[in-house]
């Protein structure tokens, strides 16, 4: 892919009246381009630059970056509304398609340039694979979504998104050994990257999950035996985690919620909302659990 679309300077480009047509909008019908809008006298802008021009780097001309000095562009800045130092826009076919403002760490500018060279060229065709390996992962449908993101990985082998999910597949599958020994070789720039810290946070749940798989009859017991014993309750839905039932386990900390949700410190609410993260937002069990949460709460 990186024939495809390589060509773009990894350095960049001081832009002005005279080329800003040419370098971002005409060039942004090619290869995603981002404008860092920034000022001499700017502290946080030499803080931004450097990052994002190696986070740019990084991507071998999958994305090119512009800059624009607003003290000698003002019309420019004008032009793009731009009220403050740093600005960063990105533009995908002439349009501005993203953008954040403020110097942001590392993690953040690279999640937000992996976003934007997806937008772009063969990328089309990446963000596509991965939107559909989310939603196979959201219908706990492992095999589909392991399969999407292994075709991302054969594409741009690179990918941390296309990686994390497969760690995600693994972890939801039950192979909970493949997944931590996947994670266990990659280097902090991987782990640093927020959807493997996603995969990793999962794993560490169905780890600890996993340790309370052979409590499920104790547990199970012991709650039919006094439903007021909020401690067993805890244990029960880590052990149902364990074994698959999602919706079970969800069900045993809201009615501990329901019976007390302040004990152990709020333990329940808080382990419910490890399970949410874990799930993910799209899963048909965390909104459920999520409306029954907001009545527990607001009623």
């Amino acid at each position: 892919m990186d024939q495809i679309i390589s060509g773009a300077p990894t350095a960049p480009v001081d832009v002005d009246m005279n080329n800003f047509m040419a370098e971002v909008i005409e060039a942004s019908a090619t290869i995603p381009v981002i404008v860092q809008f920034w000022a001499p006298w700017c502290g946080p802008c030499k803080q931004l630059g450097p990052i994002l021009e190696k986070v740019v780097a990084a991507k071998a001309g999958k994305v090119k970056m512009v800059r624009v000095n607003i003290d000698e562009n003002q019309q420019i800045a004008q032009q793009m509304r731009v009220q403050s130092v740093p600005t960063v826009y990105g533009f995908v076919n002439g349009q501005p398609a993203d953008g954040f403002a403020g110097a942001q760490p590392e993690s953040a500018v690279t999640q937000f340039v992996d976003k934007l060279a997806s937008m772009g060229g063969a990328g089309a065709d990446i963000a596509e694979m991965l939107a559909a390996a989310e939603t196979a992962l959201a219908d706990q449908d492992f095999a589909t979504a392991m399969a999407h993101f292994q075709q991302v990985m054969d594409i741009e082998p690179e990918s941390v998104e296309a990686l994390a999910g497969m760690v995600r597949c693994m972890t939801g599958s039950g192979d909970v050994t493949g997944a931590r020994e996947v994670v266990d070789q990659l280097n902090e720039e991987f782990t640093s990257h927020a959807a493997m810290q996603t995969a990793i946070n999962s794993l560490e749940l169905a780890e600890k999950a996993s340790e309370a798989a052979g409590d499920l009859t104790t547990a199970k017991a012991a709650v039919e035996a006094d439903g007021a014993n909020l401690e067993a309750r805890q244990k029960l839905a880590m052990a149902l985690y364990a074994t698959g039932e999602h919706a079970e386990a969800m069900d045993q900390l809201l009615e501990s919620i329901r019976i007390d949700r302040s004990w152990n410190e709020g333990a329940a609410r808080i382990q419910l909302l490890e399970f949410f993260a874990s799930l993910g937002a799209a899963n048909a069990d965390v909104m459920k659990a999520r409306r029954k949460l907001s009545t527990l709460l607001f009623s």
